[in-house]
């Protein structure tokens, strides 16, 4: 029994004793002792696998968090870019406009040029240019404003001299200007007048300088006074109450020459007011709305009046008296 284990196993009922021989003894002990060491091996490896897992994990997290930090980075480059891109196109645009503004500048600064009579000089600046032709209209404004001012001279000699606005103030026109059945006769004649309803004694002045050639009673005409005007103009008024003139008088326009009245034949107070030009009657209206706004409006409306040879006329007697 030397090289024998004795194994005993014992329940409530019974023991029962095994006999076991020493080299099996020795093979389950080395079994045991070989399970112990794969159990504490394996104990071994599953806590390096545990931490080794537990590394992967934190890797993973930190790799997790840098990819998020690169997306939001990206996302921000991705919005600059954005903007940057759209700032791009904007300038881009801007660059155009002002290039096709510069490249409308230069046609115009052409056109100034080629209407000064300024060539471009090829060799000479952009800037240069526009100060070239800034100096050259600036020299032809000076000589236009001096051809204004000779102009509004000759313009104030004409509105002087021409009969022109309104020879009394009046509350309404009674008898207009061409056919009319007379008031006192009945019958169809021409009237070669304007008959202005204003009160009796109300002032009448010389709508332009002039001559007093006539200042009499003159059958139906009543009181009548016949100015002489510059041009081959003469005015006539009738009805009047009383002269404030002679005939001879010299009278300068706006000047006091009669007062309304309702002499010869006549209705009631007006005024009687003709305009004639080389002995032939025209239209007074035009002339009553004459004036120094509308200047050139009149040669279109009384085309009777040689209108050129009166400008320069005027151009000539100005030109006389800056020589004198």
């Amino acid at each position: 029994m030397k090289n024998r284990l004795i194994i005993t196993i014992s329940d409530v009922h019974a023991s029962k004793q095994y006999s076991v021989h020493e080299i099996i003894k020795k093979v389950i002990a080395g079994a045991i002792l070989l399970l112990i060491s794969i159990a504490f091996a394996t104990y071994l490896y599953i806590h390096f696998l545990n931490n080794r897992v537990s590394q992967l994990n934190k890797q993973k997290l930190a790799f997790q968090n840098e990819i998020v930090k690169l997306e939001e980075t990206s996302e921000t480059y991705k919005h600059k870019n954005d903007i940057l891109e759209k700032q791009n196109v904007r300038l881009t645009h801007q660059i155009q406009e002002n290039s096709d503004k510069l490249v409308s500048v230069n046609e115009k600064l052409e056109e100034v040029e080629e209407m000064i009579g300024y060539g471009p000089d090829l060799n000479a600046s952009f800037q240069d240019r526009v100060e070239n032709a800034r100096e050259k209209v600036v020299q032809a404004i000076k000589e236009e404003v001096e051809q204004e001012h000779i102009s509004s001279i000759q313009e104030a000699l004409i509105l002087n001299s021409i009969p022109n606005g309104k020879p009394v103030s009046y509350a309404r026109i009674s008898s207009k200007y061409g056919y009319r059945t007379h008031p006192v006769t009945k019958k169809q004649s021409f009237h070669p007048a304007l008959d202005l309803k204003a009160k009796k004694g109300t002032p009448v002045y010389a709508p332009a300088s002039g001559v007093v050639i006539l200042a009499k009673r003159k059958g139906a005409y009543g009181n009548l006074l016949l100015l002489d005007h510059s041009f081959g103009f003469k005015t006539a008024y009738g009805h009047l109450s009383k002269f404030a003139v002679k005939s001879g008088d010299f009278v300068s326009k706006g000047d006091l020459i009669a007062y309304v009245g309702s002499t010869g034949r006549s209705t009631g107070p007006h005024l009687h007011y003709e305009i004639r030009y080389l002995d032939k009657w025209l239209n007074p209206k035009s002339f009553i709305q004459w004036n120094l706004e509308n200047i050139n409006d009149i040669s279109d409306k009384i085309v009777q009046v040689d209108w050129k040879s009166i400008q320069k006329q005027t151009q000539d007697i100005i030109t006389l008296s800056t020589q004198q």
